[in-house]
């Protein structure tokens, strides 16, 4: 009998002592995966004290836990909903303005992204408004056009479409009438470089692919000496530090517009 019970403890010692092993390779597993994406391990960790604040609070936004989800970069904003959301911050961009720069915004910024756009928050439908804003603020050299200012400005007009973020008209009426001039672009490598030459930012809205998995603004910046552009993805400081392959992403943007004043 003793033996028996012997056996049992020794047999229980390895399931737990496997058990263990099996949790810390997942947990490894997942840390590297995060890591290969550009996440950092401070990050991750952001990413599960935000998945303990979903799990806690039932009056977190679903939207919140589907912008986790799918962008683990936004894991500091959704844990700090509880505390941040219905704060108004104040937003001085003055330090973020240079000459001849078109700065990045990103939509889930603390100061503006718990703030509503229609029926969803910016961080959630507001790529739109802070794609705009970034050219507005990089061309003026204007500081007070934030995400939020914008996308005040796009609900008031009615560029806002309940559902899907913001109407292409946005970007091409809309910045006409905040005193851009606007052009749609034909979807032409050449004609792309020639307007990124000559200091021309231009927005993109993309379709599925490396930027959305249905539809989302960014904004082209530039061109790199090696032929690649640079890229202003508001959902995304990790896309933004890349450059990419115009024949690339050439392939999933839908329309384009560039602008000057």
């Amino acid at each position: 009998m003793k033996s028996q019970r012997y056996r049992i403890r020794k047999r229980r010692r390895r399931i737990g002592i496997l058990l263990t092993a099996v949790v810390i390779v997942a947990a490894f597993t997942i840390a590297l995966k995060y890591e290969s994406c550009g996440i950092s391990m401070g990050n991750y960790r952001a990413v599960l004290e935000a998945k303990r604040e979903l799990r806690s609070h039932q009056e977190y936004p679903e939207s919140l836990a589907e912008l986790l989800e799918n962008n683990p970069e936004t894991a500091e904003f959704v844990r700090d909903y509880g505390k941040e959301a219905g704060i108004s911050h104040t937003i001085d961009l003055t330090n973020e303005i240079h000459p001849g720069e078109i700065p990045l915004f990103i939509q889930w910024d603390e100061r503006w992204g718990y703030e509503l756009y229609g029926n969803e928050m910016i961080a959630v439908d507001g790529c739109g408004p802070t794609s705009l804003a970034m050219v507005l603020a990089g061309l003026t050299q204007d500081a007070s056009w934030s995400p939020l200012r914008v996308a005040e400005f796009a609900q008031e007009n009615g560029y806002y479409v309940d559902g899907s973020g913001s109407s292409w008209s946005l970007m091409s009426d809309g910045a006409s009438s905040l005193g851009l001039k606007a052009k749609v672009l034909s979807l032409d490598k050449g004609v792309i470089q020639k307007e990124l030459k000559e200091g021309h930012p231009i927005i993109c809205i993309m379709g599925p692919g490396d930027f959305t998995s249905s539809g989302h603004f960014i904004v082209l910046t530039g061109l790199n000496d090696d032929g690649t552009v640079r890229v202003n993805d508001s959902n995304s400081r990790i896309n933004s530090k890349k450059s990419w392959d115009l024949d690339r992403i050439m392939g999933q943007i839908r329309n384009l517009w560039s602008y000057s004043l």
